[in-house]
């Protein structure tokens, strides 16, 4: 193998690992944009789930802060 051979090779794969380092850093945005997506998707759930509960289960709803003991 001639020495215009290896540095051909070495400069593939230069450009190869190049490439790598670059869909590597996509796909870590990818997954921190998921992540907050999911998280985002996490609370919007809880909001509904209170409410629901609020709704057809008013025994535990939270009264408000105003009514929440007998002496107020």
């Amino acid at each position: 193998m001639t020495m215009q051979q290896l540095m051909g090779m070495m400069q593939g794969l230069q450009e190869a690992m190049a490439a790598s380092k670059a869909e590597q850093e996509r796909m870590q945005a990818d997954l921190t944009a998921s992540q907050a997506r999911n998280d985002e998707l996490h609370r919007t759930n809880e909001e509904l789930r209170r409410g629901w509960r609020d709704v057809y289960e008013p025994e535990t709803a939270t009264l408000p802060r105003e009514f929440s003991t007998p002496f107020s």
